[in-house]
């Protein structure tokens, strides 16, 4: 980017502000708080260190769900989410991810940001920035989730992850996501795990993430059987719910289908 993009105020838009193509997007960058802020930003970044400084501060480390020692990152919104409102989801108006862009004030603005961080960073940049970042952690990252909000919009989007998972598995860290995108192809994936959140086109992912809907049971789905896991956090209770992290069967490619009850 060109440094003349240190200088501008975050209110507005200069005719001349190196900007990636945002007509793909379904927001408008002037109407996200902070995000000529990130370009300023990331238009001194300079080093993997820098990059670094910029990716951290958009890398959420657990969640009431998720343990601390998984990162996620976002490559959309659920607001934005290519699936939101499609056949493809299967968890249509319980999605918690919609739920918390419209609970908090700075959650969609925030993944709005992800995203084009996503789309500004190229996968080798992207791992050794996280790398870097895990160097500098007092406490260990064994995973990175992609998109606890959102989804993969198009095969560019599965192979930099692919990359990413590549890089980062030198490191013991396994990167996995969950994607109703059954609409794109999903076969160069040897280091990222997918999991399939829905049934429609069979076999697109690794293996079956399931919500299973209101007054149904795992046994009435036909591409669930015996074999097939309730999630952990989902069957426990209480302040000891066993967090993903702590379980680790979202991160095998290999493992057992997996189910949740909607409630």
């Amino acid at each position: 980017m060109s440094k003349s993009a240190a200088t501008v105020s975050s209110s507005t838009i200069p005719s001349n502000l190196p900007l990636l193509e945002t007509e793909r997007y379904n927001w408008e960058p002037g109407e996200v708080d902070g995000f000529f802020k990130l370009v300023r930003r990331m238009d001194q970044a300079e080093s993997i260190d820098d990059w670094s400084w910029v990716l951290a501060d958009y890398l959420v480390r657990g969640n009431n769900k998720i343990a601390t020692n998984v990162r996620i990152f976002n490559m959309n919104s659920g607001t934005d989410c290519p699936n939101a409102h499609s056949e493809n989801c299967q968890v249509g108006d319980a999605c918690y991810a919609m739920k918390s862009e419209n609970m908090y004030d700075d959650a969609l603005a925030f993944r709005r940001r992800q995203e084009y961080l996503w789309d500004s960073l190229d996968p080798d940049t992207f791992a050794k920035a996280f790398i870097a970042i895990m160097d500098r952690a007092r406490s260990e990252t064994v995973a990175l989730r992609l998109n606890q909000a959102g989804d993969m919009r198009d095969k560019h989007d599965v192979l930099k992850a692919e990359r990413i998972a590549e890089l980062l598995d030198e490191h013991d860290v396994q990167v996995y996501t969950y994607s109703a995108s059954d609409y794109i192809d999903f076969s160069d994936t040897d280091y990222l795990t997918v999991n399939m959140s829905n049934a429609r086109r069979p076999g697109y992912g690794d293996k079956h993430f399931t919500a299973v809907p209101r007054g149904l049971e795992p046994s009435d789905l036909d591409h669930l059987d015996e074999s097939a896991v309730q999630c952990p956090y989902d069957k426990s209770d209480g302040e000891d719910r066993y967090k993903c992290g702590e379980c680790q069967l979202c991160f095998q490619s290999n493992g057992p289908d997996v189910y949740i009850n909607i409630h």
